[in-house]
């Protein structure tokens, strides 16, 4: 990989996150129509098997010593959580809306902001934490509390998916810290490939020809997405980029209106609100204390976190 910084343009990097979120939305179509015939488990492997040799052959044009790694137990611990997460996914896509399980995914980034202290040391703020309260206020809303689907499980699963997602953003983000985006998507997806394998032995589905067109969009649509948001990460903060990620809620009302006739409703609607404004608060609220903190360090460099550890939905199944 050149060693030359990429040239910051934020209208470009819009353009790519933009293009990120169509392409890992279609993803959910493809991995929501998959878990309707097979095993959630079984899908999860196909999502990582697929994206296996498209990786392997984008890296080895790029760089090859990003095949690298000096951290194998964490890639393995990362691949074990992340395999956990995308049959929490498949799980909740099979039993929800799309909309639905998309207003829960939403507040990923609110759980990330409360385990950053413990975790990594960086402690949220009262007004930060505040705003936390508030989003998970609004994921109640969307359960619909006093009903049954407040303890549904669907809604279990795709809380489990958040808690997953938060926990390997924070692994990512400290990996990150040494080894390249591309290094860390490639390793995921190898070692949850092995896993799978391991986990889905005896218990193999036979794919049918027809299902076979929704593999290739879930293997393709998986990479390319992850490609798109490294492109965007890599020419604008994450503090801008990061926001982008909500649109996700277009492509969900969308898809889940066209393929299965399914419309969020107003509770829905008024919790998402709630869980996407206390998540823009909290980026709005990381994004001053880092201007402070590089106000008191002028010579300091301005940290890219890689993109796990700032996108709220789609991102979270690379």
């Amino acid at each position: 990989m050149s060693s030359r910084p990429v040239p910051q343009n934020t209208l470009h990097a819009v353009g790519w996150m933009m293009w990120a979120v169509f392409l890992l939305a279609t993803m959910d179509v493809a991995i929501k129509q998959l878990v309707e015939f097979y095993p959630s488990l079984q899908v999860a492997f196909l999502r990582c098997a697929v994206s296996v040799p498209l990786f392997a052959a984008w890296m080895g044009v790029m760089n090859r010593r990003l095949f690298r790694t000096r951290h194998p137990w964490a890639h393995g611990i990362r691949a074990v959580l992340g395999l956990l997460m995308l049959w929490a996914v498949g799980e909740s896509f099979r039993e929800m809306p799309l909309a639905d399980a998309y207003a829960i995914f939403f507040a990923a980034p609110l759980l990330i902001a409360l385990l950053s202290g413990p975790v990594m040391k960086e402690p949220a703020g009262p007004w930060r934490l505040g705003a936390c309260a508030v989003g998970f206020l609004g994921v109640l809303v969307v359960l619909k509390p006093g009903a049954s689907s407040l303890l549904s499980y669907g809604s279990m699963t795709a809380l489990l998916a958040v808690v997953c997602y938060a926990v390997v953003a924070l692994l990512v983000r400290a990996l990150g810290r040494e080894e390249h985006s591309l290094t860390i998507a490639f390793w995921f997806t190898v070692v949850s490939s092995l896993l799978g394998t391991l986990l889905m032995w005896g218990r193999w589905v036979p794919l049918e020809p027809e299902h076979w067109p929704w593999i290739v969009v879930l293997g393709v649509t998986g990479t390319l997405g992850q490609v798109a948001i490294v492109a965007a990460f890599r020419r604008a903060p994450a503090g801008v980029i990061a926001p982008l990620d909500y649109s996700h809620m277009v492509w969900a009302v969308l898809y889940g209106w066209w393929f299965w006739g399914e419309l969020p409703d107003s509770r829905t609607w008024f919790g998402t609100g709630i869980i996407v404004a206390a998540g823009l608060f909290v980026i709005y609220r990381e994004r001053r204390v880092a201007r402070r903190r590089r106000a008191q360090s002028p010579r300091a460099p301005e940290p890219r976190p890689g993109p796990d550890a700032n996108s709220p939905a789609g991102s979270s199944k690379k």
